[in-house]
């Protein structure tokens, strides 16, 4: 996977930040498992729900993790907080997933991104990330911009989140497309062009013992009617749920 100049000017400058906040503070490591299920929204895909191992790394101004990458956070100024991040992503699908989907090749890829919080009151914050594709795989963009809200629920954090994500058209077509490499009689070629993903989400912490936590996301996104109409695509909403066990040293 090759990274193109930009991409190895970002990671240099990540990882120096992170080797200097490493050296300046310490942070909080955590471990655990996760079961990740999710119905597809490629045709004829069956639910294939699987368990991973997590890993977390915490500080003031670095996190590290499997979902988030490696977040620096430069900026902490009372109620505006930003980062840089890159993010590993895993592919959308694979040829050998359904018939619909043989001989498309999609792949693992990497992001950056710039992220921005704001919080407008206690308890109500909004986000916005903007960012690339790395690898040079497609050379796509995005944004998501999202409000989410942390209140109280029986002693334990509860987090509801509801935004948009935009994606160029690069970016969708290489989730969403078929390109003429790969239409045949019964899959045609198809370019969705630039979309936007609303999207909602509930998180829930419950922590079992000082040390030991339970988690859990649902994420429900709404696909546009330039996703749903791509032959390759059925329904027009997506969840998935992420359920797991963490353990902080």
């Amino acid at each position: 996977m090759e990274l193109n100049k930009a991409a190895r000017s970002v990671i240099a400058g990540l990882c120096l930040a992170a080797g200097t906040s490493h050296a300046q503070e310490t942070g909080q490591v955590s471990v655990g498992l996760a079961y990740i299920g999710s119905d597809s929204i490629y045709s004829n895909v069956s639910f294939n729900p699987s368990v991973m191992p997590s890993f977390n790394y915490k500080s003031d101004t670095l996190a590290i993790g499997f979902q988030e990458g490696i977040a620096y956070k430069f900026m902490n100024e009372g109620a505006v907080k930003m980062s840089v991040a890159i993010i590993p992503r895993f592919r959308p699908y694979k040829s050998t997933d359904s018939a619909d989907l043989s001989g498309m090749a999609r792949d693992m890829y990497y992001d950056s991104a710039l992220n921005t919080s704001y919080e407008i009151s206690r308890g109500l914050s909004a986000q916005f990330k903007i960012g690339t594709e790395l690898t040079n795989k497609f050379n796509g963009n995005f944004f998501d911009l999202s409000l989410s809200r942390f209140m109280p629920m029986m002693g334990q954090p509860l987090i509801l989140k509801a935004g948009a994500k935009w994606y160029s058209s690069a970016r969708a077509n290489y989730f969403y497309g078929v390109n003429a490499s790969e239409a045949t009689g019964q899959r045609a070629e198809y370019a969705p062009q630039s979309v936007l993903l609303p999207y909602i989400s509930v998180n829930k912490i419950y922590s079992l013992t000082p040390k030991t936590s339970l988690f859990a996301n649902v994420n429900m996104s709404f696909l546009p009617t330039k996703v749903v109409n791509s032959p390759i695509i059925k329904g027009n909403t997506s969840v998935s749920t992420v359920l797991g066990l963490n353990y902080n040293f």
